[in-house]
């Protein structure tokens, strides 16, 4: 039920009180004055205080102020000899539950205590309610960001498979993808970009950017001489292709704009839409160039690897042309060192595919 403290300067008054409320199953303090009381209340939690207005030193009202202030959950029912509507007005603006007149009936004290005492346990219970419902909101919450997550890992790694099986298809790529996700990720930094979802777009974008290729057919894309128009009509449609099969999916519709927008030049000579400059997302410029730098430092059945210089050369002679100036600037400040490391690292997860690939040729 907790404790109630009985303020008044008048010891036949706290102890007629006292009496009466222990009577009734209280436990019950007393104070004569307000600094005792202050005392009282910074020592021990007091649900109710019942104190008198006219006190020496510090009245009631006083009292009341300063105890709402830092005991919020305090409830005061005021007592006083003094029929002053305006005092009373005071107390219940400072706070105060109640004001009883001297004198007064023991069952008006009663019928005080029990309605203050209900009114402060129903305000905890709402407050002890909100704080687990917000608790519970917040682990719900958690919950579902997990198993949204979880759902995002699960289409990623399936598309992952996706992109290693292309590779197994076309040989050429290997590797090409998950250089070209390190490539624009380091160019992003360089830049500034702190986006999460930019950069978490940009890097699904890199990964999955020949994901249409799924699309085209084998003759085409496995085949070692030069493409005739309708092949090469056909093999440009590769980035619609992947832009459908990506879009589709809530979490890759970012990163669809830029296998999109990949083959897209910053002159406006490439394709499929012929955007130009800054028309083009940003992510898919920055892509264009570890894209192009990456496809030059491998071999391929039309062409041989160019070194790491000559297809930096290759890119600097291609700024305000098939690039945007800007990235290119940033590509061109990254160390050589930094680019092996990424080939290094990368090789190394190109050789579980080969391992793949020698245990599909052993079956078919």
């Amino acid at each position: 039920m907790g404790k109630i403290l009985v303020v008044d300067d008048e010891k036949d008054i706290t102890d007629l009180l006292s009496e009466y409320l222990e009577l009734e199953g209280y436990e019950v303090l007393k104070a004569n004055d307000a600094e005792e009381a202050e005392k009282i209340l910074s020592s021990q939690e007091i649900s109710l205080m019942l104190t008198d207005i006219r006190m020496p030193k510090k009245s009631g009202i006083e009292l009341l102020k300063e105890a709402k202030r830092k005991y919020c959950d305090l409830e005061v029912v005021m007592i006083s000899a003094l029929r002053d509507i305006n005092m009373a007005i005071e107390a219940m603006k400072a706070g105060a539950f109640s004001y009883l007149l001297k004198p007064f009936n023991l069952s008006d004290v009663s019928m005080n205590v029990k309605n203050a005492l209900e009114k402060r346990r129903l305000i905890l219970e709402n407050r002890r309610y909100q704080l687990h419902l917000e608790k519970l909101v917040e682990e719900r919450t958690e919950k579902l960001k997990e198993t949204i997550e979880a759902l995002e890992h699960s289409y990623l790694e399936t598309l992952k498979v996706l992109v290693t099986t292309l590779a197994v298809r076309d040989i050429e790529t290997e590797g090409h993808s998950e250089r070209v996700v390190e490539y624009a990720a380091l160019i992003a930094k360089r830049m500034g970009i702190k986006d999460k979802e930019f950069l978490d777009d940009l890097k699904k974008g890199a990964l999955l950017h020949d994901i249409g290729k799924m699309g085209i057919p084998d003759s085409i894309l496995q085949k070692k001489g030069k493409f005739t128009n309708e092949e090469r009509r056909i093999m440009k449609l590769h980035v619609l292709f992947g832009y459908k099969i990506l879009s589709s999916v809530d979490f890759l519709k970012g990163a669809s704009q830029i296998v999109l927008f990949h083959h897209e030049r910053w002159d406006g000579k490439g394709y499929l839409s012929g955007k130009k400059g800054e028309d083009i997302p940003l992510g898919a410029r920055i892509f264009a160039v570890a894209d192009a730098f990456d496809a030059m430092t491998y071999s391929r059945r039309y062409r041989k690897a160019l070194s790491i210089n000559e297809a930096v050369k290759e890119i600097k002679d291609q700024k305000g042309k098939q690039f945007d100036p800007k990235v290119v600037e940033v590509f061109l400040s990254i160390p050589s060192d930094e680019v092996i490391r990424i080939r290094e690292k990368v090789e190394e997860k190109v050789g579980k595919t080969k391992d793949i690939r020698k245990i599909l040729e052993g079956i078919f």
